[in-house]
């Protein structure tokens, strides 16, 4: 197949002096899409045997990856919430040029030619009883590229209707594609040129059914994308997301009028937001330590109104815990919304910018926690005519892992330049071991990346650069793609305070065998990564606002397992401190520890280990250099590790 040829073809293509240091590019694959995921969706999926009766609605504010199977026929598009700009309600369905599978469709070719990739098809719907004077009018809103690709202007998007029984008959080409007349069509362009970076990022398009032949019981609709390849661009618009279109807010029925663009739908508009203010996961461990310091002060929430009137609604937000059990509410009162073409969205600080409640979460010890952010809206006592866009969700998540991302890229990050390297800046609240690093891989047309070394790098600090670790060179893994794959440090690296964990390739690195990392457009997390090029500027900070798909991975059994008010108060002991002689004492004040179970660790600030040895009430550090250690106390069967600092002064 010419395709797997594509990504080389095109970068041979480009000048090595014209590409950028840091680039971001479309994704090649959709990680969400599989062939298991495919036949889940599709298993619940209803028989349904009789046609859909209008009215025929969906703003695709569920969590996809799919579309509706109960409305719709096909599994093309894809259903998210990370691709569109300021869309009408939560929620798109993106159009590119990957299948149901999340592979590229098979019938695309590296020409400039448009080909047929993704369709959406709407089930049968009975217009059987309608007539041209029930004004009968299919509308949408529409957006090309979003955060994607832009499409070419050869590329485009187009709404088709079936056409009746027999009429393919009449013609012998194609059954397909001659059962379906196209009746609008839009030319690919960029965001900035479609939208001028002022709203309305989507535009609205209303088509009146007159044509009788339409009326029928088994009508149906589609939109289908063409696209097409464009070499020789700086960046190349080679990959499968390289040509986007974004549709929103479909809506078929009848007495409606085409200058009519009001809903009686008060609805979120943007997602729901992690609890913190900088990450997305964090370990519970470092939660509890230092929640203050962690939680975001107010959440960032989009509200719209989509009607010409104004509307009293009321909003809250509620915090459930892994048992689905309510631990906190907060309520936002009622209040009047004004229409969004007016007004915008909603600037009402109690529901625009709620506060985060104090003491949010428990702090209780554990080794994990989940909970669930839910937001919640609501117009009148039953609600607006569109009653789903009215809650959304966040998973909040406490494992052993720092996270800035969500899980889910929209772009891959690459790097040229000579052993360039890229790193994540974290923050650890209180000591610890790290133990692994996750790094989102994405799979690639040509595998440019496969079996490229790297070295996996760990810093305290990049100026003046100090390594905590660096691995032995690593290879990109061959399987396992399109997801976190995990390294194991072949040793421990204890982390405090700030610390950094990323990626160096020790070769010369064009975009073409640059290693290729997920990165999430969502969470803009881009004054926490840092790339070095080689060529003696030293670290910089990234240019992309996003989050490099990259997990520092913690110790289980470092978690204290005590509250923090009693972590201040640690359970080993060390004097004299400052130290100038050769013996360190050490007294543990846990009764009942057995201290011939107990370990001993000492580790200079690098996190280097110096030392590991049974518990004894003194420690010889004669060989210790003048300067700042950590000791730490491990008594596995009862579940004990303590870390404490001591200095030597001579």
């Amino acid at each position: 197949m010419r395709l797997q040829y594509l990504l080389l073809l095109i970068v041979l293509l480009v000048p090595g002096q014209a590409l950028p240091q840091e680039a971001l590019v479309p994704l090649q694959f959709n990680p969400k899409k599989s062939q298991k995921a495919l036949e889940t969706h599709r298993l619940d999926a209803k028989d349904l045997a009789s046609p859909l009766a209008l009215p025929f609605w969906d703003d695709f504010s569920y969590p996809g990856p799919y579309p509706d199977p109960d409305i719709w026929a096909d599994d093309d598009v894809y259903v998210n919430s990370g691709f569109a700009v300021h869309p009408k309600t939560w929620g798109v369905a993106t159009f590119d040029i990957i299948d149901a599978q999340g592979k590229i469709h098979e019938n695309a070719s590296i020409d400039n030619i448009p080909f047929a990739a993704d369709k959406l098809t709407s089930r049968p719907i009975d217009l059987d009883d309608f007539s041209p004077s029930d004004s009968l009018i299919l509308s949408f809103y529409y957006q090309p590229q979003g955060r994607g690709g832009e499409p070419a202007t050869s590329d485009s998007l187009v709404l088709q209707f079936s056409l009746p029984a027999g009429e393919n008959e009449q013609n012998g080409e194609d059954a397909d594609e001659n059962m379906w007349q196209s009746v609008w069509m839009a030319r690919g362009e960029s965001l900035k040129s479609f939208a001028r970076d002022t709203f309305p990022y989507f535009k609205r398009v209303a088509i009146p059914i007159t044509d009788e032949q339409y009326f029928r019981d088994d009508f149906s609709f589609r939109f289908r994308n063409y696209a097409s390849f464009t070499p020789g661009q700086t960046i190349p618009n080679y990959t499968a997301t390289g040509n986007i279109w974004n549709i929103d807010y479909v809506y078929l029925n009848s007495n409606r009028s085409v200058l009519d663009s009001a809903y009686y739908d008060i609805a979120f508009a943007a997602p729901a937001q992690s609890i913190l203010k900088d990450l997305a996961a964090i370990p519970w461990s470092h939660y509890i330590a230092d929640p203050q310091s962690l939680l975001r002060t107010s959440f960032d929430v989009r509200i719209s109104n989509l009607d010409v009137n104004t509307y009293n609604y009321s909003y809250r937000y509620i915090i459930q815990d892994e048992g689905d059990n309510t631990i906190r509410t907060y309520s936002g009162g009622s209040w009047v919304i004004a229409p969004f073409f007016t007004e915008g969205y909603q600037d009402y600080p109690p529901h625009s910018n709620p506060i985060v409640l104090s003491n949010p979460l428990p702090t209780a010890p554990a080794t994990q926690r989940q909970f669930r952010l839910l937001h919640a809206l609501r117009e009148g006592a039953t609600g607006d005519a569109f009653t789903r866009n009215d809650t959304i969700v966040y998973h909040q998540v406490f494992s052993n892992y720092f996270a800035y991302d969500n899980g889910s890229p929209q772009m891959a990050h690459l790097v040229k330049g000579y052993s360039p390297a890229r790193a994540m800046q974290f923050t650890a609240r209180h000591p610890d071991t790290l133990e692994a690093v996750q790094i989102y891989f994405m799979e690639t047309i040509n595998n440019q990346d496969h079996q490229q070394a790297f070295e996996l790098v760990v810093f305290s600090s990049l100026e003046p650069e100090e390594v905590l670790y660096r691995s032995d060179p690593l290879f990109s893994p061959e399987t396992g793609r399109n997801n976190f794959v995990t390294f194991s440090l072949d040793q421990e690296v204890l982390v405090e305070e700030s610390f950094y964990v990323g990626i160096q390739q020790n070769s010369h690195v064009e975009l073409g065998n640059s290693l290729v990392i997920g990165f999430d457009l969502e969470n803009d997390a881009s004054h926490r990564l840092y790339n070095h090029y080689g060529d003696g500027e030293g670290w910089q900070a990234s240019t992309k606002q996003g989050a490099l798909m990259i997990r520092p991975v913690m110790k289980r059994d470092d978690i204290t397992g005590i509250p923090p008010e009693q972590a201040m108060q640690p359970r080993v002991a060390v004097y004299p401190n400052p130290l100038s002689g050769s013996l360190l004492h050490i007294r543990l004040n846990t009764a009942g520890l057995e201290q011939h179970e107990t370990q001993i660790q000492v580790f200079d600030i690098q996190g280097r280990r110096l030392y590991t040895g049974p518990f004894s009430p003194t420690l010889d550090v004669t060989r210790f250099n003048n300067g700042i250690y950590l000791l730490r106390i491990n008594n596995i069967p009862q579940g004990i590790n303590q870390t404490t600092r001591f200095i030597i002064s001579r």
